[in-house]
């Protein structure tokens, strides 16, 4: 399926759930003047042909006049519509304003609340940032433009890099914090490669439970009850690890022999501090994958330079603050989080009852019978090779 399909459909697939408000009819703006939308258009032509870039990357479908206008005016594939508001774009849809948006059309919409979505799936249908022209859709207000300034950050000032090769590989510590219920720590021990520097455990337990743990790598490990505080748990582990570099994952996610092997190279970079990963989850099948609504790509900082500095914060959703140097996020490469498939519901909810008691009733978290999901064979980089990078704007750090 080529980058037009994979824009129409993952569009597709997302406007058609709404899990708040099913019954409720989508919002649709009024339309903005015939004179203010062809004054706009000849705006927004007249920039993005001066640019000299093949692609217009216009953030925000506003009234849906401009795009519609912009469509019929511009090369064909030149246009690219970037949108964040969902319940926007399915009123848009539901008053007939997206119709310049076709199968395999000339003009195209990337569509999703995430984003680290929009730029992805940019990249995974062969758009190159450095072909973009970045306009903000001159009919939003100013606090639509405010609410799509990180995307129009990734894609404006990101920087692609190449993975450097032929350098010595720093030393890194994978770390964990696991509980010995957890469902499948075996297969979590085997992806573990050889050529680590250690494994550095933190069980949710008062003593070391009768785990097998790998041989071949040097491990650490204690015991240590979490207490909902997920932050103090790998405060724990953080303040064990001797490696140069840290990787830390949970007991239900992996990563395929291709990212471990490739790992060694990202920490060899001289300038990133940290890198961000995509992470998808398998469901309702192991070739299909979660979309929409932060679903995917889930963005992860999971491999960082150690430093004293490095600390996480929150009890629950806890986030790594203090990494010491710019980031960046792998386009090649993912995380596979398996809690969907290797959990049946009942364990599911009771995972997010732990959460929301860790969070004393500050965040809620819900699971619902059905999300919008696509072939994951649409989703992986088609990239071989070095893995690529994208340097982050440190206003995203």
């Amino acid at each position: 399926m080529n980058g037009e399909d994979l824009l129409f459909d993952y569009a597709a697939e997302v406007l058609s759930f709404d899990f708040k408000a099913a019954d409720v009819a989508p919002p649709c703006l009024p339309p903005s003047p015939p004179e203010d939308v062809q004054r706009l258009t000849a705006r927004c032509r007249t920039a993005f042909e001066r640019s000299g870039k093949p692609h217009l990357a216009l953030l925000g479908l506003g009234s849906g006049a401009v795009a519609a206008a912009l469509a019929e005016a511009l090369p064909p594939g030149a246009l690219i519509v970037c949108e964040q508001d969902l319940p926007l774009a399915r009123g848009l849809l539901a008053c007939g304003r997206l119709d310049w948006r076709r199968r395999e059309g000339a003009s195209r919409l990337a569509l999703d609340a995430s984003p680290w979505a929009v730029l992805l799936l940019l990249d995974r249908a062969g758009m190159r940032l450095d072909g973009l022209f970045v306009l903000p859709n001159p009919e939003l207000a100013p606090a639509d433009k405010a609410r799509l300034k990180p995307l129009e950050l990734l894609l404006s000032r990101s920087v692609p890099l190449e993975a450097p090769c032929c350098l010595p590989a720093p030393r890194l510590s994978a770390a964990a914090i696991l509980s010995p219920s957890e469902p499948d720590l075996p297969g979590f021990f085997a992806q573990l490669p050889h050529w680590l520097h250690e494994l550095v455990l933190v069980w949710d337990a008062t003593a070391l439970p009768q785990v097998a743990v790998p041989e071949s790598i040097t491990v650490w490990q204690t015991a240590r009850p979490l207490n909902r505080d997920f932050s103090a748990q790998r405060n724990a582990m953080l303040s064990a690890c001797s490696g140069d570099w840290v990787l830390y994952l949970d007991a239900d996610e992996r990563l395929s022999v291709e990212t471990w092997a490739a790992l060694p190279l990202l920490c060899a970079d001289p300038v990133v501090a940290g890198w961000r990963f995509p992470r998808v989850t398998p469901y309702p099948t192991e070739d299909r994958a979660l979309v929409g609504f932060g679903l995917w790509p889930d963005v992860q900082l999971r491999l960082f330079r150690r430093s004293e500095e490095l600390r996480f914060i929150n009890p629950v959703h806890e986030r790594l603050t203090g990494v010491d140097g710019p980031q960046a996020l792998v386009l090649d490469l993912e995380i596979e989080h398996q809690n969907r498939l290797g959990r049946d519901e009942a364990a599911i909810r009771q995972k997010l009852a732990g959460f929301d008691e860790a969070g004393a009733g500050r965040v809620r978290h819900a699971l619902s019978a059905e999300y919008p999901s696509m072939p994951r064979s649409l989703l992986a980089s088609r990239r071989v090779g070095l893995p690529r990078g994208l340097l982050l704007p440190p206003e995203l750090a």
